[in-house]
């Protein structure tokens, strides 16, 4: 609030990525937009405030903020969280190292020396898990009851070894929490520092993957939750008196509490940002079916969305083995991003990532220390990065140490600085398309009719070519490409998910049974929104269920009506799961009963995002030819460029060109041809197909 008490008026959204940390604010009394760019920082909440300044928009004067951090999904990857403690029911402390058997499906499929991630990488060593005699029933009676003395040693133990977080996850714990609830008491007794999570995160079946939570969850939850209250708290000391809003990876916000509690389902929340806006895209455009890359500086996250729906999973995998079990927005990642150095793989070839430069020392034509070639070198020196044009002039590019980059570089297999950049760039979107053909084409997706939708600042300079070996006609970059997962944090609405296993049949008779079920879990997602202060007018429950054939193991995630359920409606969601199952699988056992593992509700409350005001520069959108060589062809030539900000809607862009905007620049290939559309959307199309519209 401001020194008057009274609401501010910026709405901002932050994304904090691997190279830099992105913002946009709209002000929704004036509905002036500003965006900015800002070199990320170690310490994520520096980066936040330097984010603000940038953009000039006073701390008081913020009336929300949302926000995407990467604060646990870099404590997994580097490994770098709290030594952590597992407590499991006796005999089964290495389902982590055992998962479903799983290998890792690529290169290494038949390699007799791979070892699974979480045994070569433990986020739990062996020795930091340990079993406790202990044991309920599939219906939740006690076989064995809770050896409270064993969790006590054990709890002992961690204490000596500097143990900073304990995950505790039980067999059968999902139907009656009592086992876990004790443990963790007793772990609280000995550990009173220590940050405990347990399968109350999420209660749901299949053992592995709840286990797979919880220690992930425990294992990067103190980094995140420290995150948290060091940006609240610097936020405060500067005077916000704003709503802090926290994106989370069921395609949401979450209050700090709410987010405080689940911090394992923040590992991409930035990523997830953007899909959240790209369904908002693909809603408010012709384009209901879009494919989505989102090019960063150390990686590109792709998602397939369908209908203009959210796309969604419950089995999203961070690594081999290392699975997440609540449905999650499905968005996967490849170590290829604009910041990625170029460098031989296995097989000595060229390569680009997955080792990236980051943002400090960053690409060689930064010039704060990195002296390797990245993808970034390689598009400056080709000419599609235009120094004085990049990033709004925050950094200046040298071209010059780009080229020496990739002179020393190119030495290795004898390659002109040319031609290794060239490859570097065909590389990186070989690479990006196969990644996107991973999530939709191998799935059974027809893409022909999809749009391509590039993000990031790298998105759109990659964007053409990736679209042409996928072999899809239309790229569609949104307005501030930059700033996109910025832009989709603040679209997104208030989600908070609850489930819980019941494992009861399918049938008329069990409709009171599950319709309790469901609404214990609504009465207490209201209590808790309402307890935290939120307005919940505008909320509504959005309902799914987890069902399978008696016999089976796994289960299917069958969203439903939000309607209380009797009898006569359970009655017809008997055949539409039958329906289901033989889409998705091609049959149905119509003749085996339907059991109901789990019910699960989404509380959303929309959050309206007033629109800003966008009003195109003065003056003639062509600036200049500037050399470039296109990849593909042989030689430099003379390229127009144009300045999309000055663009007019419907007026056409024939490539080949590079069409420049303060945080991107968009490369159009020969034969296409660009243009705005009504809400100022740039489209690629075929040049016979624009022509065609003239």
């Amino acid at each position: 609030m401001t020194q008057d008490g009274k609401p501010g008026d910026w709405i901002v959204g932050i994304d904090v990525g691997g190279t830099f940390t992105d913002i946009i604010a709209l002000n929704h009394r004036t509905g002036e937009i500003r965006d900015g760019k800002v070199l990320s920082t170690p310490e994520q909440e520096v980066g936040v405030l330097a984010a603000l300044a940038a953009v000039e928009v006073d701390v008081p004067d913020v009336a929300e903020i949302v926000h995407g951090h990467t604060v646990g999904i870099n404590a997994l990857l580097s490994r770098a969280g709290e030594r952590t403690g597992l407590l499991a029911t006796a005999g089964h402390r290495d389902l982590l190292d055992i998962g479903r058997m799983h290998r890792e499906f690529g290169d290494r499929f038949y390699d007799p020396t791979w070892v699974r991630p979480h045994q070569e990488r433990p986020i739990v060593p062996r020795d930091a898990r340990y079993g406790i005699p202990e044991r309920l029933r599939y219906d939740g009676s006690e076989l064995l009851p809770l050896d409270e003395d064993a969790v006590r040693e054990a709890a002992r133990a961690m204490a000596a070894t500097g143990t900073k977080a304990v995950g505790v996850c039980l067999m059968n714990s999902y139907v009656d929490p009592a086992h876990e609830r004790r443990a963790a008491e007793i772990v609280a007794e000995e550990l009173p520092d220590a940050y405990i999570q347990t399968s109350a995160l999420y209660p749901v079946t299949r053992e592995h993957e709840r286990t797979a939570t919880v220690a992930l969850d425990a294992y990067v939850g103190p980094a995140v939750v420290g995150y948290l209250d060091r940006l609240a708290a610097r936020l405060d000391e500067k005077g916000f008196g704003g709503t802090l809003w926290i994106m989370m990876m069921n395609g949401g916000v979450a209050t700090l509490a709410d987010a405080g509690r689940a911090p394992v389902f923040q590992l991409v929340s930035g990523p997830v940002g953007g899909v959240s806006g790209s369904v908002k895209l693909a809603g408010d455009s012709s384009n209901p079916d879009l494919l989505t890359m989102d090019v960063g500086g150390t990686s590109t996250d792709v998602a397939a969305i369908r209908g203009g729906k959210t796309p969604l999973t419950d089995t999203w995998t961070l690594e081999t083995g290392l699975t997440l079990t609540m449905p999650l927005v499905d968005v996967e990642s490849i170590g290829s991003g604009a910041g990625s150095i170029i460098a031989p793989n296995n097989l000595g070839n060229v390569a680009v990532g997955p080792a990236s430069a980051g943002s400090n020392p960053g690409p060689a034509c930064y010039e704060r220390g990195g002296t390797r070639a990245t993808l970034t070198d390689a598009c400056a020196s080709l000419g599609i990065l235009q120094p004085d044009l990049f990033a709004d002039g925050a950094i200046a590019l040298n071209v010059d140490a780009a080229d020496r980059a990739l002179d020393e570089a190119g030495a290795r297999w004898g390659m002109d600085r040319t031609r290794l950049a060239s490859a570097a760039y065909e590389i990186a979107c070989q690479d990006i398309a196969a990644k996107i053909r991973s999530i939709s084409v191998y799935r059974g997706l027809d893409i022909r009719e999809f749009a391509l939708q590039p993000s990031g600042s790298a998105g759109p300079m990659l964007a053409d070519r990736v679209g042409q070996i996928l072999g899809v006609r239309r790229v569609l970059v949104p307005r501030s490409p930059g700033q996109f997962s910025a832009l989709g944090l603040l679209r997104s609405d208030l989600m908070v998910t609850r489930a819980q296993s019941i494992m009861t049949p399918l049938a008329a008779a069990n409709a009171g049974a599950i319709e309790a079920a469901f609404t214990v879990l609504q009465d207490r997602i209201l209590a808790d929104l309402v307890a935290q202060g939120v307005d919940v007018r505008a909320l509504r429950f959005e309902r799914a269920l987890f069902g399978m054939y008696r016999g089976q193991t796994w289960d299917n995630r069958l969203p439903i009506e939000s309607d209380a359920l009797d009898a006569e409606a359970v009655e017809r969601l008997i055949p539409r799961f039958h329906d289901f199952y033989r889409e998705s699988y091609g049959f149905a056992a119509t003749e085996i009963p339907v059991v109901v593992s789990t019910v699960e509700v989404t509380a959303v409350i929309p959050r309206e995002l007033p629109r800003g005001t966008v009003v195109p520069d003065d003056g003639d959108a062509f600036l200049r030819t500037a050399r470039v060589t296109v990849p593909g062809t042989e030689a430099p030539a003379d390229v127009p460029v144009h300045v999309r900000e000055r663009m007019r809607p419907g007026e056409p862009v024939d490539g080949p060109a590079l069409i420049a905007e303060k945080f991107a620049t968009t490369l159009v290939l020969p034969g296409r041809s660009a243009y705005l559309d009504s809400d100022l959307n740039l489209i690629i199309d075929p040049t016979s197909a624009v022509a065609d519209q003239r």
